[in-house]
């Protein structure tokens, strides 16, 4: 259960799916009393409770859709006890930086790590990586560094941005195309794909850079969006290998 509500309310979620409802019950898990909003007003919690003193606005909506930055500034104007925003969607490297030429108030950049069937123990886990392009108060500083206990500060929001996508979704996509490619490699070849790996696993276990990924479509929400939010087109082998192999199964 929840901490009983006061008078007003600390922090704003924007966005009530996988990540801003997981977000959502970690905060009020670390004493934060939080209101939820969505676009599907059913994912509202705690909407009808007083936000007249917001402090912090955790935004978790989709980072690809055309009017993000003007939803975020529009919220921005009904608080006026604001003292961060917090952008936790995974968005296109420079979004924190447009936002904050937008507004006086500190943009934080916090992408958001961790796999969706177990995201609250990861939220909980993972340190979470922060970054900034505005002096922040300590008060703001101390304020963020207590909701999320394990943080490690960046140099600026442009590499946060890049590191969400280029170490965290893209790097794991393309650790599945190469077992993509190898699979399909085995089955021309007539050769047992898992005896194969087993070659590497003695030095994997040693060196820690061989791993074995399994030759799945990648599907879901991050791996494969996540490449149009930058605009480097080898990266994009990514999405032509996924759809080469997922014609290679159904053959």
């Amino acid at each position: 259960m929840g901490i009983a509500m006061s008078a007003a309310v600390a922090d704003v979620v924007l966005g009530m799916g996988e990540v801003g409802s997981t977000l959502f019950d970690l905060l009020i898990s670390r004493g934060y009393e939080c209101v939820g909003i969505d676009i599907d007003s059913s994912r509202n919690r705690n909407s009808d409770i007083d936000k007249s003193d917001v402090k912090m606005l955790h935004v978790c909506i989709p980072g690809d859709i055309p009017e993000f930055l003007r939803i975020i500034h529009d919220m921005i104007q009904g608080y006026h006890s604001l003292g961060a925003v917090l952008i936790h969607s995974t968005v296109r490297p420079g979004t924190a930086k447009r936002l904050q030429d937008m507004t006086d108030i500190p943009v934080i950049s916090a992408p958001t790590r961790g796999v969706h069937r177990r995201f609250l123990e990861d939220m909980r886990r993972y340190t979470k990586f922060l970054a900034t392009d505005k002096d922040i108060t300590d008060d703001i500083r101390r304020g963020v560094e207590d909701r999320f206990k394990k943080v490690q500060w960046m140099s600026d929001t442009h590499t946060s941005e890049y590191a969400k996508i280029l170490t965290d979704t893209t790097y794991y996509g393309w650790l599945i195309s190469y077992a993509q490619l190898t699979k399909m490699i085995c089955d021309t070849e007539n050769i047992d794909y898992d005896e194969m790996w087993t070659f590497a696993d003695e030095i994997h276990h040693i060196l820690g850079n061989r791993p074995k990924m399994y030759p799945g479509i990648i599907g879901g929400h991050c791996v494969i969006p996540n490449l149009s939010l930058i605009d480097y087109p080898a990266v994009q082998d990514i999405h032509k290998i996924n759809e080469i192999f997922r014609a290679h199964i159904n053959s």
